[in-house]
């Protein structure tokens, strides 16, 4: 091959290769994550107070028991402990193996043109992941090639030659960014949301909003549940925040129609036929 021809970049086995095309999903916090969550290991304690169980039980007028449910239904939205999976995001495998190439092949230029250094390419190289690596050997190149620019003070050819090895093993890199960024959320808000919605309901009362279209303070949508939401969201937040109004909203919504559809599963008719058949 030619080091300075970039067909040297390419590979006798392609990532177009698509018979291992499957995606996983990992647990990536943090994702579009616009509140600023306590997060943290509450187990069943709970993440609030009794004080603060006790406030919100005067406000809203809600039986203590129902809120320590709260606590602890919060607690389990906000816990942040490694087996812990609250946002889900589709990473593909083959797009993964392709982006990781493609950013790999980039820093290779820029080694061959030495306008990179040794540091530079360490913690540029730290963004790529061995996920997909087939074999343990594989998995263990880009490790070793990070371990020999701990202490290089050039890109040496040995450098080099460890980086075109890695480009020549497909799945030995990837870049594990979420297939669509636009499908990706934070899950935190929902469930949070869902978990005041689950009290409200257990205590007996409405799940409704009030829409108000005269430019009111404190905004469009109100009423008791999306207050009890928010003086919620304001106890596990820090700095103190709160959810738009219409993302309370949509969020309501949704849960109300899971419920009905629920309801309507459950009082079905069954199909034709029966358990064994």
């Amino acid at each position: 091959m030619s080091a300075n021809s970039d067909s040297d970049l390419k590979s006798s086995r392609e990532v177009a290769n698509t018979k291992d095309d499957y995606s996983v999903y990992p647990h990536m916090d943090g994702i579009k994550a616009s509140m600023s969550w306590k997060l943290g290991s509450y187990g069943e304690r709970g993440v609030l107070t009794e004080g603060m169980i006790g406030n919100l039980c005067e406000q809203f007028d809600l039986p203590a028991p129902l809120v320590r449910d709260l606590s602890t239904m919060l607690g389990h939205c906000l816990n942040n402990d490694d087996d812990i999976a609250i946002n889900l995001t589709e990473v593909r495998r083959p797009q993964a193996i392709e982006r990781g190439q493609k950013h790999l092949k980039q820093l290779f230029r820029k080694a061959k043109r030495g306008t990179i250094t040794a540091q530079e390419l360490r913690n540029a190289l730290g963004s790529l992941s061995t996920y997909f690596a087939s074999t343990p050997e594989d998995a263990d190149l880009l490790p070793q090639l990070l371990k020999k620019l701990e202490t290089a003070k050039t890109l040496t050819q040995d450098v080099m030659d460890d980086i075109r090895r890695i480009i020549e093993t497909p799945g030995a890199v990837a870049e594990m960014s979420p297939r669509d960024k636009r499908f990706s959320r934070d899950k935190r808000r929902q469930y949070i949301v869902e978990s005041c919605c689950y009290i409200w309901k257990d205590a007996g009362r409405p799940l409704t909003y009030t829409t108000y279209s005269d430019g009111r303070p404190g905004g469009q949508r109100q009423g008791p549940l999306v207050n009890f939401i928010q003086a919620a969201v304001r106890i596990i937040t820090e700095p103190e925040q709160i959810l738009s109004g219409e993302t309370i909203r949509v969020d309501i919504d949704d849960f109300r129609d899971r419920l009905e559809r629920e309801e309507k599963e459950r009082w079905a008719p069954p199909e034709s036929g029966n358990q064994y058949t």
